[in-house]
């Protein structure tokens, strides 16, 4: 009856058996025995140099981060980023604030149109056409999303004193206005001058 129970337990537990089998042999086999050995110490050594190499990444990992949060506590430290973040946008403003700003394209066209008419009326310069017309914006400003050029083409009778003093009312906008071109027609009866305009502008942001 033992015997039978020590053959179930046997085979219930294979590796127990290989292992006290190996033992037994370990015993008896001194060659069998320092094989074991070297191998175990082999495994041991691998397993420490293993482990080493690692020691060795985790050091190097932890001198990158902290020669990075080194570099970083001057940044922290800095209190001019907070003034140059508000400087900025105080600039932002003031572009914007330079644009011609309408809740339309149509209505940025007329109130150019009505600027432009005021003022050579003021400089005694009748109006002989103007018209506004949308171009492509090619500049530096075409990086900027929501920007269309106006053109303003203007031809009114030519006076010198009354045409410096047109020329002075766009310089004196609050609004970035530039004058591409002037031409003097002076063989026209009466002589005239014909100015090409240009603004910048943008669609005014909806309030809820």
């Amino acid at each position: 009856m033992s015997g039978a129970t020590f053959d179930d337990a046997d085979a219930a537990h294979p590796l127990l058996v290989q292992w006290q089998r190996l033992r037994s042999e370990a015993k008896a086999n001194p060659r069998l025995r320092l094989g074991l050995y070297l191998i175990a110490g082999t495994l041991w050594l691998w397993l420490l140099l293993l482990a080493q190499d690692q020691a060795v990444a985790w050091r190097a990992e932890a001198g990158e981060a902290t020669a990075e949060l080194e570099r970083f506590k001057p940044l922290q430290a800095a209190t001019q980023w907070p003034q140059r973040a508000e400087d900025a946008r105080k600039h932002l403003e003031a572009a914007r604030a330079m644009l011609w700003a309408a809740p339309s394209q149509g209505l940025a066209e007329a109130a150019l149109q009505d600027t432009l008419r005021s003022w050579a009326e003021k400089a005694a310069l009748p109006v002989r056409e103007l018209n506004v017309s949308a171009t492509p914006v090619t500049d530096a400003a075409a990086t900027t999303p929501g920007l269309v050029s106006l053109r303003a083409r203007m031809v009114v009778d030519l006076n010198r004193v009354g045409l410096m003093s047109l020329l002075a009312e766009i310089g004196r906008s609050p609004k970035v206005m530039v004058v591409d071109n002037l031409r003097l027609r002076l063989v026209l009866q009466p002589a005239r001058a014909e100015l090409e305009v240009r603004v910048l502008y943008r669609a005014e942001e909806r309030r809820p």
